[in-house]
């Protein structure tokens, strides 16, 4: 436990971006344990490859790396897994326009036939694209890619590969739709894809910049 509040500590210092100056007392002021258990535990921490540190002009320089960034997003999409309330997740965003990905992919009979086989409905050749409000909705997102969903294999054709991806029931005012997450894409953690048997701007009457809420089922 003191392993995370000591990476939530210099996360707030801005420690994930870059180094930052702290010493042991104020550490220990700061999170109400001695100063002897913050320098037991940052050794700790050093040892397990979660931060670096260095000897400063009064205390220490420390940055966390990756791998503890790592170890932050497994503990809180753990988190979130565990206090999903009625097997849902809630993300929000808002409509944007895509870079015709969507519409190239899902228009693909390969890709196609496999998302009906784990959804049950036949996809419009194309995603509705949602730009996502805030770091929590993201970290929803993220702890989706961790899941396992409903997958969909990847194949061969046009001489080359297309990757593979997973799916997700949600629904949209009811309307029922997937969220899908290709094992490859240009968007990162910060949009989510939407397919649907509608054309869901039509369906919906959405326009970019529309504020809009996907409640995601899982098992």
């Amino acid at each position: 436990m003191e392993i995370l509040n000591i990476l939530i500590y210099l996360a707030k210092k801005g420690g994930l971006a870059r180094p930052v100056a702290v010493t042991t007392c104020k550490m220990g002021s700061d999170l109400k344990i001695s100063q002897q258990s913050v320098s037991r535990w940052l050794i700790t921490l050093e040892k397990k490859g979660f931060t670096t540190r260095k000897k400063g002009i009064r205390g220490y320089i420390i940055q966390v790396t990756p791998e503890g960034k790592k170890f932050m997003l497994e503990v809180r999409n753990g988190l979130n897994e565990a206090l999903v309330e009625s097997n849902k997740i809630i993300i929000k965003g808002k409509v944007v326009s895509g870079m015709l990905e969507g519409q190239y992919y899902i228009g693909k009979k390969g890709y196609a036939e496999k998302i009906k086989s784990v959804t049950g409905f036949d996809p419009y050749p194309g995603t509705l694209n949602i730009k996502l409000k805030t770091i929590d909705d993201r970290g929803y997102k993220e702890q989706l890619s961790s899941m396992k969903g409903l997958e969909v294999k990847g194949f061969e054709g046009e001489e080359r590969t297309f990757g593979a991806l997973k799916c997700f029931i949600c629904r949209i005012n009811g309307v029922e739709c997937a969220v899908v997450i290709p094992e490859r894409s240009h968007y990162g953690s910060g949009t989510l894809e939407i397919v649907s048997k509608h054309n869901l701007r039509e369906k919906l009457g959405l326009s970019d910049g529309d504020d809009i809420t996907v409640e995601v089922l899982i098992e």
